[in-house]
């Protein structure tokens, strides 16, 4: 009887010694550390009107232009963002083309027979950013960038048959880039809706006299790897190459989806 006393004894030690040797290893394999990382892709329609003042020396001339009227001399468009984050930091880039036209009835009718102008428009937006909040509701960024302008515009005069000339065909380029900073945050409603503001000011005489825009809306987490969103966007700029001043405000109703990587 004593022997299996201390034989329990000496088992009972071995198995605390056993305990007390070391963690126990869990069966559940821990989770895997958060990337750091990620990627989002947003295609995005932009319902615009524009609005505004050109001018040329003495004489001006308002800008007033529907988004019907946009949409019926639109030949094609494609407007998309995307941003790559790094932890607090991002780099993003907007950029927006379109290309338009117009058939006239040309001057000198006699001499031309049609007139065709043709309008291409590229806007790239793109901006270094640093997350100053990160919550579980909200988050906000400052950021500094710059938007790049560069329109292309072509006149094609056909000559008439009683013109034995062969027609006028002109084009023209303007491209100049606007030093920017600004902010864009979000705030989550619920969790699955969000509310999203945007707001940039530049120029400063570096390209135009004042660039800015600004964007509010509200998103919906559709899918763990997908939001939709929809709001309203303006963008203006005051222009002024030589004599000639161009203060164009396009805005309207936006909707995109985003699609996280």
């Amino acid at each position: 009887m004593k022997k299996q006393i201390a034989l329990l004894l000496v088992l009972a030690a071995a198995a605390s010694s056993s305990l007390t040797a070391g963690p126990v290893e869990s069966s559940v394999p821990a989770p895997p550390p958060e990337n750091p990382w990620s990627f989002t892709l947003t295609p995005y329609g932009w319902m615009t009107s524009i609005e505004g003042t050109m001018s040329a020396g003495n004489r001006s001339a308002d800008v007033d232009i529907a988004f019907k009227d946009v949409l019926k001399h639109l030949d094609m468009t494609m407007m998309v963002a995307a941003e790559l984050r790094y932890n607090r930091w991002s780099f993003t880039g907007d950029l927006i083309y379109a290309r338009l036209h117009d058939d006239i009835a040309p001057p000198l009718g006699i001499l031309f027979s049609s007139t065709h102008e043709v309008l291409k428009e590229t806007i790239g937006t793109f901006e270094l950013g640093y997350r100053v909040v990160d919550s579980k509701t909200t988050f906000l960024d400052v950021f500094a960038g710059a938007r790049v302008y560069n329109f292309y515009s072509q006149i094609v005069l056909r000559p008439s048959l009683v013109n034995p000339n062969p027609g006028v065909n002109a084009s023209g380029t303007q491209t100049w880039a606007d030093p920017i900073f600004g902010l864009r945050g979000r705030y989550y409603v619920s969790r699955a809706v969000f509310l999203n503001f945007y707001g940039d000011i530049g120029g400063f005489g570096a390209g135009s006299d004042l660039s800015w825009q600004v964007l509010g809306g509200v998103g919906i987490q559709a899918a763990r790897w997908c939001d939709v969103q929809l709001g309203y966007r303006a963008l203006g700029f005051d222009y002024q190459p030589g004599r000639v001043n161009q203060d164009i405000t396009t805005h309207g109703p936006i909707i995109g989806a985003t699609i996280h990587f």
